[in-house]
């Protein structure tokens, strides 16, 4: 007989009596202040006037602190102020939508704040005026204002942005707007565009253009994602750059594939792109198998995964060859790894084509040339040679990181030496065979010679280490060590 499946929280939660439920809500708000808030909405639930003012309330108290918010703290201010807005979303739109969206266009027009307020290094806070901006359109699909009021109050509201993080209210109007209204917009900005572009002939005017040309450019290029029609950021940018730039032809290719419409995006992938040509034979192969054009495509994906040897590029390459042909190319990447001269790179390749043991070899004999400033690969590398049991590459890798970070005394990542040293040491309680490499005591005798006055290391090293598995004390979790 099956076992019955576990009483899930709300089950068990319907099974309480009021009263138990009552007086555990009212311990709960004592000792917590979101817990009372929410209460204290619950109560205005039937009253959408005094719980907006009380959304209001707390937004204009926002608005008069004069806090700044360090990188560190941006990120719990950007959760603040993103629970606000789902609050209000949650809350006050389903009962009030004018009100809700009154609220969200305060909170948008009110980005100078939230901007001057925060470092905003991490882009949280952009993140935050980028999801507003999706609520005031959601708000405003409820309301029953006459739809032919919101193209022009879009337009106001978008352009008053001197932030750039507007751009959800234009490129997501859709949720608002129908076809012929977004129209309307293009139609609006199309006219600005040719006011503000020079005129045919005029070159010296192509080099000092309106910041406003810009902008413009920018809303028409929007609007052809939210109509899904990029004949119009073609045409916006040609208005003031008849003769397009790598930069803005890329730009014209991926939309026109976007769309489906491969034949058009070859128009713009015929001609090299000098420095972005690596991006234009990409999606020149891209827009050709989408033609069918197989062969072609394929030759493309070739030759970029001959430049790179990187794993991806080869299962681009092969993801586009008929399974009678995977077989060869599967023995050129195998030939291309064997004779690459970077020996991380080749390790990568050799370890994607399940050949962990030549990986290995090739890790070992480099190990005095490994590049241990290369975390974000050395580090990849070092997992999947402790998943296949490779440990010998797997100390020779940790070694070179451990290098990397303490030949240069970079002591915001003495943590992760430490976390790598202990792993070695681990590798060393069990015997494994470091073959030509030099044993763990000699390599450590070595280490407290030329790093024994690091006195942070040291310090980090006898710190009682995480049991191993657990998130502090895994080898590449994610962290950073090149970022303080």
């Amino acid at each position: 007989m099956p076992k019955p499946p576990p009483e899930t929280l709300s089950d068990f939660l319907a099974r309480q009596d009021k009263s138990t439920l009552v007086n555990l809500l009212v311990e709960l708000a004592d000792s917590d202040k979101t817990v009372l808030s929410r209460l204290q909405r619950m109560q205005l639930a039937d009253k959408p006037d005094k719980l907006a003012a009380a959304f209001k309330k707390t937004l204009v108290a926002w608005r008069r602190s004069r806090k700044f918010h360090s990188y560190r703290e941006a990120s719990d201010y950007a959760q603040t102020l993103h629970a606000w807005l789902d609050q209000v979303a949650q809350e006050l739109m389903p009962r009030h939508p004018p009100a809700a969206l009154d609220l969200f266009e305060q909170f948008i027009e009110s980005d100078n704040h939230w901007f001057e307020h925060a470092d905003d290094s991490g882009g949280s806070i952009g993140g935050v005026v980028r999801a507003a901006c999706v609520h005031w359109l959601e708000a405003a699909a409820r309301c029953e204002t006459p739809r032919s009021e919101w193209p022009l109050r879009l337009v106001r509201l978008f352009d008053a942005d001197a932030y750039g993080a507007r751009e959800e209210l234009i490129r997501q109007a859709h949720r608002l707007l129908r076809p012929q209204e977004l129209q309307q917009m293009v139609d609006h900005y199309q006219q600005k565009m040719w006011q503000l572009a020079p005129k045919p002939g005029d070159a010296a005017a192509r080099y000092a253009l309106d910041s406003g040309v810009f902008r413009t450019s920018a809303a028409l290029t929007l609007l052809s994602e939210s109509l899904q029609d990029p004949d119009i950021e073609v045409r916006a940018v040609l208005t003031y750059s008849p003769v397009p730039n790598g930069l803005q032809k890329q730009s014209f290719a991926k939309a026109y594939l976007a769309a489906d419409r491969p034949a058009d995006a070859l128009r713009w992938l015929e001609e090299p792109w000098d420095s972005w040509d690596t991006s234009r034979r990409s999606l020149l192969a891209q827009a050709l198998l989408k033609l069918g054009r197989t062969r072609e495509g394929a030759a493309l994906r070739q030759e970029a995964f001959e430049s790179t040897r990187s794993a991806f590029d080869f299962e681009r390459w092969l993801e586009c060859l008929p399974a009678p042909e995977q077989a060869a190319a599967l023995a050129r990447a195998r030939e291309l790894a064997l004779s690459e001269t970077d020996a991380t790179r080749a390790a990568i390749l050799l370890l994607h084509l399940n050949d962990a043991d030549t990986a290995e070899q090739r890790i070992v004999s480099a190990a005095a040339q490994l590049d241990g400033r290369d975390h974000a690969r050395l580090t990849t590398v070092a997992q999947t040679f402790e998943a296949q049991g490779c440990h010998r590459a797997e100390a020779a890798v940790y070694r070179a990181l451990m290098r990397g970070i303490l030949d240069r005394a970079y002591s915001a990542a003495y943590s992760h030496a430490a976390r790598y040293l202990h792993r070695l040491r681990a590798l060393a309680a069990v015997g494994v065979d470091m073959g030509t490499l030099p044993s763990h005591d000699a390599f450590e005798a070595e280490l407290r010679l030329k790093h024994g006055r690091k006195p942070a290391f040291w310090a980090a090293v006898n710190k009682r280490p995480a049991a191993r598995g657990s998130q502090s004390d895994s080898v590449g979790d994610g962290e950073n060590p090149e970022r303080p």
